[in-house]
């Protein structure tokens, strides 16, 4: 019998089990796509953590037809650990914040927030010098883009991937490459790239986003090269669809100093030919667990996706094999 006190009920079946959540007709045309995305977060969750529970992950060697690279229950930690870490729970820390910001608002008193955050003194009551403290820094810092995306007040939140990407290898007059670091998720050096969404066409992403992102202007495009790739993005895929991207990649030469987007990339530099081989073998090292994650960390390599475009036009050497990792996203 479902509890009525609930908003989800669990169905058995011949199979196990089935968790049904509730949502009534106004609530789900205020989420939309949210829902989804935020379901599809807390499937990842909760597989992992049955998988933790039975033992599934005890024992992640390589297997003998892995020739050496992560085994599948590996790739399975790294696929969980992306979802957990760079979207589920920014999302729902997100949600924590939109939560507080509203409730301080309305006259909640630090006391209050921090009887419900757990926060508490050496005497066992409610902290509130702590609480005064986190919502201060909350305040100042304003509403992160993933906020306005809980409050629905990002019309550019785009939650569903469109499957279709766009890059632009930027080179200047001395023929070096431009690459920036994103501010987010994925934690590596990339040449700059987008979904097209509703930009119109590959070309047009191109020109605006290049402006947009970082500062330069370009003038005319040259098509490099194109094609799909299996590579993941941190967008929701719709069930039935496979994970990738059908890319078109442009060259272009640019003669001013790049001025990036400060909410969009963290870092933009130039780096020669031999600065960008380097970078595509330590991605390739770290691709067969030669590289710690926390080494990684501290100096990312090449976003894998862009290795295997970078080798195909013959910008890069083809020497390390070119092994596409689960870890790439973008």
């Amino acid at each position: 019998m479902t509890n009525p006190h609930l908003a989800y009920e669990q169905i058995a079946t011949r199979g196990g089990s089935e968790i049904h959540l509730r949502l009534g007709v106004a609530e789900t045309e205020q989420l939309g796509e949210a829902a989804l995305h935020l379901a599809a977060g807390l499937d990842t969750a909760l597989r992992a953590m049955a998988e933790l529970r039975a033992g599934a992950w005890d024992h992640t060697a390589p297997g003998p037809h892995d020739d050496g690279r992560p085994g599948v229950h590996r790739q399975r930690m790294s696929q969980t650990v992306h979802a957990l870490a760079r979207d589920l729970i920014p999302r729902l820390e997100a949600i924590q914040a939109a939560t507080l910001r509203r409730w301080k608002a309305e006259g909640a008193s630090y006391a209050e927030i921090a009887s419900a955050m757990g926060l508490s003194n050496a005497a066992g009551a409610p902290n509130r010098a702590t609480a005064q403290s986190r919502l201060r820094a909350l305040e100042a810092a304003g509403p992160s883009p993933l906020e306005r995306w809980v409050c629905g007040q990002d019309a550019h939140a785009r939650d569903v991937c469109d499957h279709t990407s766009v890059g632009v290898i930027v080179t200047d007059d001395d023929g070096r490459y431009l690459l920036i670091e994103r501010a987010e998720y994925p934690h590596a050096w990339a040449l700059p790239a987008w979904h097209v969404d509703d930009h119109g066409n590959p070309g047009t992403t191109a020109s605006e986003k290049v402006t947009e992102e970082t500062g330069l202007t370009v003038g005319q495009l040259e098509h490099m090269t194109g094609g799909w790739r299996p590579n993941r993005c941190c967008r929701l895929v719709r069930q039935g669809r496979t994970p990738g991207h059908h890319w078109t990649v442009y060259r272009a030469i640019v003669t001013r100093e790049p001025a990036p987007s400060a909410d969009k990339t963290r870092v933009a530099r130039w780096v020669t030919g031999a600065e960008l081989q380097a970078l595509a073998d330590r991605t390739a090292a770290y691709a067969r667990g030669k590289v710690t994650e926390t080494e990684w960390a501290a100096s990312p390599g090449l976003e894998d996706v862009w290795r295997w475009w970078l080798r195909r036009v013959g910008i890069l050497d083809t020497a390390d094999g070119g092994q596409m990792t689960a870890r790439a996203c973008s």
